[in-house]
């Protein structure tokens, strides 16, 4: 619970900050063009929607929200007669969406970061972006979504369903991206402008195709931790239907 209610604070604080207190520090650095595209406080552009980083925000502080009902009104246990609607819902949206997105947004961000901080957070942001907020929100979702793989048991989705709701949301991001670059020439990611258009395509599709090795990962990661624990109890069940 404590952990859960830890997950709720830190990304509502951030959704908080990015809505209001970021908006007011960006007033002053309208007339710079790529801070009015990427950070217009008239909403334009698409607003904090364009980046990945805010849909993988929204999934996390849903997911804690979801998780800290259930400490409260739910279950969480392996033993299938026990499950409780909110537990499933809980167990499918961490499987599918929550942790894989932790991964996918903490190490895509940080890795181009190292690469070349001007594709993904040039250096003008560092006059309005706080130290600690980056880390909210490009650092904290690994790290408790870390902490959830081995604190909490969950009950994992059929791949089709784990692969399928991560797969359209990536994909439907993706697709979001470039309505907003054909359709007002704003490209939510330094690295997305300067390739040419096949390449942009395959960037897409290698991203798409690391979400789901990042999905696998995540359900070998639970495996690893609970596989033991979660054969021990399919064994007992088994044996009682016999």
């Amino acid at each position: 619970m404590l952990l859960h209610a830890t997950g709720v604070a830190v990304f509502a604080s951030t959704a908080y900050y990015e809505t209001y207190p970021l908006m007011e520090a960006v007033r002053p650095l309208q007339d710079h063009q790529l801070i009015r595209e990427l950070f217009s406080i008239d909403g334009l552009y698409g607003g904090r929607w364009k980046f990945l980083t805010i849909w993988g925000e929204t999934i996390q502080l849903v997911y804690y929200i979801i998780a800290l009902l259930n400490d409260l009104f739910g279950s969480s246990t392996l033993k299938s007669k026990n499950v409780t609607s909110l537990q499933r819902l809980r167990d499918t949206l961490f499987i599918a969406l929550a942790l894989p997105l932790a991964l996918l947004v903490c190490s895509l961000f940080w890795a181009m970061y190292a690469i070349d901080r001007d594709l993904v957070m040039p250096v003008i942001f560092d006059l309005f972006y706080p130290l600690a907020l980056n880390h909210g929100v490009h650092t904290a979702p690994l790290l408790l979504a870390l902490l959830e793989v081995v604190t909490v048991p969950h009950r994992r989705p059929c791949h089709f369903t784990g692969l399928g709701l991560l797969t359209t949301l990536i994909t439907a991001y993706l697709a979001w991206t470039m309505y907003l670059a054909l359709g007002s020439g704003v490209w939510v990611y330094g690295v997305m402008k300067v390739l040419n258009w096949p390449q942009r395509f395959l960037f897409m599709g290698a991203n798409v195709a690391y979400a789901m090795a990042l999905y696998l990962l995540g359900t070998r990661l639970d495996a690893a931790v609970w596989g033991a624990e979660k054969a021990a109890v399919a064994a007992a069940e088994g044996r009682k239907q016999r």
